[in-house]
């Protein structure tokens, strides 16, 4: 046989399968891209983070929003997403970590005190004042409409009772075994919690963590606390005033219902929110 003849036609073939198998590669991996974007931007609607996109590529997402905060925020959604393998936060400025996440929701916490600027001709008018002349005493006014502004601030009965009931009615927060790290609903309870909680600014919180009974008290107590805390921070980065929060754990001391089942084991593994008085 001769090969001059044979190979020329083998060739052809090879190559006609290798472009083949490598149309067939492409289309598969843009129906796959396709369907992961998809459902990452599904997630990012369910959070209620609108301002959020994603574009998958292979099985890594790049995850752009309008602040750093919320491009991280977007990033630990679309990185629970089935099939997703990594997903990296862009902000307006690039990309962007969980520390410049926390640094910019805290600009507005450390920025400078305005400098005071002092008016020379009245200085120059103090200065030329006789030491003899009498000064007429400081108006009571002022501290009156500051007491006046604070009582307006301060809610009524009537609020603390309507904010304390929409805050009964947010859904458990949970966390992983053993751990004061949220899990991906436990993050979404707390993004609802934002809300009520910007829906009544005018209340001051108190976040209260509760385990169940297994394992020491004082294991319990801390780890209680430290959840407590971990929802406090979460909140504070999500926009609600960090002096409006209080934490504090209670470990298995106040427990919901007497343990008897796993389901009550359950119902004792809770965070609460008090509206202070």
């Amino acid at each position: 046989m001769n090969l001059r003849t044979v190979l020329p036609p083998v060739i052809v073939a090879v190559l006609g399968l290798g472009a083949l198998s490598g149309v067939q590669d492409t289309g598969f991996r843009e129906r796959i891209e396709s369907d992961l974007t998809e459902r990452a931007q599904g997630a990012l609607s369910a959070a209620r983070l609108y301002g959020a996109d994603v574009r998958v590529t292979g099985r890594d997402a790049d995850v752009t929003a309008p602040t750093a905060v919320e491009a991280i925020e977007a990033a630990d959604v679309v990185s629970g997403v089935e099939g997703i393998r990594a997903a990296v936060a862009y902000g307006p400025d690039g990309p962007v970590s969980a520390d410049a996440g926390e640094t910019e929701s805290s600009l507005s916490q450390s920025a400078p005190a305005p400098t005071a600027v002092v008016d020379v001709t009245d200085a120059a008018s103090a200065e030329a004042t006789p030491a003899d002349e009498p000064t007429e005493p400081a108006s009571d006014s002022a501290s009156e409409d500051a007491e006046a502004d604070e009582a307006e601030r301060r809610p009524t009965h009537r609020e603390r009772e309507q904010a304390q009931e929409d805050l009964v009615d947010i859904p458990n927060i949970t966390f992983v075994t053993d751990s004061a790290r949220l899990t991906r609903d436990g993050r979404r309870v707390v993004r609802d919690a934002a809300e009520v909680l910007e829906e009544h600014q005018e209340v001051e919180v108190r976040i209260e963590g509760h385990t169940d009974s297994r394992g020491s008290e004082a294991h319990n107590r801390r780890l209680s606390e430290r959840r407590a805390d971990e929802v406090l921070d979460r909140l504070a980065k999500l926009g609600v005033d960090r002096d409006r929060l209080t934490s504090k754990g209670f470990g298995e001391s106040e427990p919901r219902v007497v343990p008897r089942t796993f389901a009550d084991l359950e119902k004792n593994r809770r965070v609460e929110f008090t509206v202070q008085n």
